[in-house]
């Protein structure tokens, strides 16, 4: 992982295009499945999938749960699995991952872990809400002094925010116990900030676009299951993995498609108690 204060400079097309991928829930080992799923195979066949859509992306944003089981072999494994990316690759955490072992295993050239990405004229901010051996999301201090820092220093810039976990309610009782629990805190620091055009994150497994007070909020598809929108307890969703194209526009508009596979992935399980 790259110092707080180091940030990254990404020349590309216009619009800039990036490509959000989440929640693949890798296993320790290769074939082991959850929820019935081999969640490296579906990776990979979500990763063909939206890269054989069109032009390439100019980078590729990961959103969190890279894997289930915290392991170095399964960093590894994502590290290889990311070579059909002609880009560069920039991750952050979600509650399942290890935040030292993702920093020292995963995050090398060319996938990357820092705070700040600039593509003029756009800034990515990239905050790490994961809590230590929790499923609930946060920003600690140092995180939302970052997203204080890069707001103020930069106000010409046309700004996205990225973190794993929904800084708003999702209309599913039991994930909205799971969401960024200082997401007041989170949205009155964006108040003011007019160059900050969204947010996206993961956790969700799901599809959202909502806009609130002119803030366009993105939660993107899993590689892996999905889960039913609009429910009280856990229920999984027979569609397929997913994934998001981001277009970010020279006047600060914000384009964006959802791409799903055909079909659900082989031996998917309906039932299920948790994950």
């Amino acid at each position: 992982m790259t110092r707080s204060g180091e940030v990254a400079t990404i020349t590309g097309g216009s619009p800039l295009r990036l490509l959000q991928i989440t929640d693949f829930h890798f296993r320790q080992k290769p074939g082991n499945t959850l929820l019935g799923v081999d969640t490296e195979q579906s990776f990979r066949d979500t990763l063909a999938a939206a890269l054989a859509e069109g032009p390439p992306p100019d980078l590729a944003l990961l959103t969190g749960d890279l894997v289930q089981d915290a392991s170095p072999e399964a960093y590894r494994r994502l590290r290889n699995r990311l070579t059909p990316l002609s880009c560069p690759v920039y991750c952050l955490p979600g509650n399942h991952d290890d935040v030292a072992m993702m920093a020292q295993v995963l995050a090398q050239p060319p996938v990357f872990w820092q705070p700040r990405i600039r593509l003029d004229p756009w800034q990515i901010l990239c905050l790490d809400s994961s809590v230590p051996d929790s499923p609930v999301g946060r920003l600690a201090a140092g995180q939302l002094d970052i997203l204080a820092h890069w707001l103020t220093a930069c106000p010409d810039h046309f700004t996205l925010i990225a973190l794993h976990h929904p800084p708003i309610p999702t209309g599913s009782a039991w994930m909205d116990t799971m969401q960024l629990e200082n997401s007041a805190e989170f949205l009155a620091a964006l108040c003011g900030h007019d160059p900050v055009k969204g947010v996206v994150f993961g956790h969700i497994h799901q599809e959202l676009d909502v806009q609130r007070d002119g803030l366009r909020l993105l939660g993107c598809p899993s590689t892996c299951f999905q889960f039913k929108p609009a429910q009280a307890e856990l229920a999984i969703d027979p569609v397929p993995p997913g994934y998001r194209w981001i277009e970010l526009h020279s006047d600060g508009r914000i384009g964006t498609t959802i791409g799903r596979l055909d079909k659900p992935p082989a031996g998917l399980s309906l039932q299920s108690g948790g994950y």
